[in-house]
């Protein structure tokens, strides 16, 4: 049954897989196609530490295709069905009801966590190291935890709320234990000290970064008030959405009942596991009135301990908790299988339609744009906006070459943010041109031509 498990698990995170790069797995591919020494030196501005970057390094250098790419988490994914195997195995040893198959299953056909799966990004990673990193802890194999909490530093920032929850757990629960953790702690310090110089450096670019990007911090992040019902239903129910809000409304009721009626009859049993999903969530909910990064993937390592609680609740309804998750999961799924407009970024789509045209391509970003950079590299672009928001005198100066041009596309992409005057728009047509028609590719958003008249 496991091998079952593993294989529909693999099976579900194919599906669609050729989904072009979208804007922060461009990066990611650009990033991660530089050297070694620019990786770990050369990313200030990135605030990501370096593990994924090195392993999508090595990686490339067998193939550089979004199916190619994306198997590399699309590996931690399925690794992690395995481990929340054991580590149901660990917590519910001799039940009637095989509570490490179910909860295999569970994750195994999670909407939220196929999405990420399918994300060339360090995601599926670090919910692979934090699912061992509660199961070490319940090993009481502290040595091997230093090593995987080190390895969660090097993957990405957010493992510091995991880190939160152990101690809450050492506290509360192992009380015994807490001092042989601690003394384990100095292997965890001594790992990630050679990161720390950059870290430092990468902490001050996110605190300043409304200084160079206004505004950036609203779309890297979701209100405290909003964040903790967002997060919740997200990992339960994906990344969902409905046209009809009324839909919308009473499908995301259905979705927190089940939720919240799960957590509550699975209360008695394990209790420590809600340590697990909500130390964390709250953790990054205080952090963000400082650095606001509230994005439910962030907190993905929630995932396994939530769907194990709701394993623990299928051994009082079976039927009915197992029945529930999987009505859940078919909708998040066909959800995200069928409709463009749930799924990726088509910038490889609109990368080949650019370069089949004749005319300048003008992005209303500052400096290099990674999606562009990636598919379409010996593209002309002009990115017209050096600071944000835009200001008259920049655009004009980014703009004056076009006197020897009668063709150019303006990307939309963005602009509410980086030109809510629209100062690019107004300025193509001080001199001279004028809109000739509007293409639309999903989740890039409209492309302008405009022809000199």
């Amino acid at each position: 049954m496991t091998v079952a498990i593993l294989i529909l698990g693999f099976f579900l995170r194919v599906v669609n897989l050729n989904q072009s790069f979208w804007l922060d797995e461009a990066s990611q591919a650009v990033q991660s196609s530089r050297s070694i020494g620019y990786i770990w030196f050369q990313r200030s501005a990135d605030f990501h530490p370096p593990l994924f970057y090195f392993l999508a390094h090595v990686w490339m250098q067998f193939g550089r295709s979004e199916i190619w790419l994306r198997l590399l988490p699309i590996s931690f994914a399925v690794a992690n069905i395995y481990v929340i195997y054991i580590l149901a195995e660990k917590l519910f040893p001799n039940q009637s009801l095989k509570i490490s198959e179910i909860a295999a299953f569970f994750i195994a056909i999670s909407p939220f966590h196929i999405y990420y799966s399918q994300e060339f990004r360090s995601y599926s990673l670090l919910c692979l190291l934090a699912t061992l990193a509660i199961y070490f802890i319940y090993q009481k194999r502290f040595f091997w935890l230093a090593v995987i909490n080190a390895l969660l530093f090097y993957t990405h920032y957010s493992a510091f709320f995991l880190y939160i929850a152990q101690l809450a757990y050492l506290l509360f629960y192992d009380r015994n234990n807490f001092k042989k953790f601690m003394i384990h702690n100095l292997l965890f310090i001594i790992l990630i000290l050679p990161w720390l110089p950059q870290f430092l450096k990468q902490l001050q670019s996110g605190t300043n970064i409304d200084t160079y990007f206004p505004g950036w911090q609203e779309v890297l992040s979701i209100s405290p008030l909003k964040a903790f019902p967002t997060v919740i239903f997200k990992l339960v129910a994906g990344r969902i959405s409905f046209l009809s809000r009324w839909l919308y409304g009473a499908y995301i009721i259905f979705v927190f009942t089940v939720t919240f009626f799960g957590l509550f009859i699975a209360r008695h049993r394990h209790a420590n596991l809600y340590l697990w999903v909500f130390v964390p969530i709250f953790s990054m909910l205080a952090i963000s009135f400082w650095l606001p990064q509230t994005q439910p993937f962030r907190v993905i390592y929630v995932l396994p301990p939530l769907l194990l609680l709701f394993s623990s609740a299928a051994l009082r309804f079976p039927k009915l908790i197992i029945t529930l998750l999987i009505y859940i999961s078919i909708v998040g799924n066909l959800a995200y299988f069928t409709r463009p407009r749930l799924q990726r970024e088509q910038w490889r789509q609109a990368a080949i339609f650019l370069q089949s045209q004749a005319g300048v391509v003008i992005i209303k970003f500052p400096g290099n744009f990674a999606p562009l950079d990636w598919y379409a590299p010996n593209l002309e672009v002009i990115a017209a906006v050096p600071t944000m928001p835009a200001k008259p005198e920049e655009v004009s100066l980014k703009l004056s070459g076009l006197i020897n041009h009668d063709t150019v596309f303006l990307l939309e992409y963005l602009t509410d943010l980086t030109d809510p005057q629209r100062l690019v728009d107004l300025n193509l047509k001080n001199q001279g041109f004028k809109l000739s028609r509007t293409y639309d590719f999903p989740g890039v958003g409209f492309i302008y031509k405009y022809i000199k008249s």
